[in-house]
């Protein structure tokens, strides 16, 4: 159930939450499952390009689905490259 919900497209933040375990715990058992695991973030190579298309208007969801990860990693990554993320009323 664990390695389907995941391949369903839910993060393993999202899972460790529902699953009551820790995020590590989850990877763990999905490799154990033969389950490729999603890349964490944005590539750093590219986060010039995904913080240019986010102050252009993209949301983190949609840089999420460009960069194969979900969209909490990818506003992980561009805050800590230091853009400044839109408030909710701004999106």
């Amino acid at each position: 159930m664990l390695a389907a919900e995941y391949q369903a497209g839910i993060s393993m933040s999202e899972l460790a939450q529902r699953w009551r375990m820790h995020r590590t715990t989850v990877a763990a058992q999905l490799r154990r499952a033969g389950v490729e695991l999603r890349r964490q973030g944005v590539p750093d190579g590219q986060l010039a390009e995904a913080a240019q298309l986010y102050l252009d208007g993209w949301s983190c969801h949609r840089l999420g689905e460009r960069y194969g990860c979900d969209a909490e990693a990818v506003r992980r990554k561009l805050v800590r490259y230091g853009v400044p993320m839109r408030k909710p009323w701004e999106r």
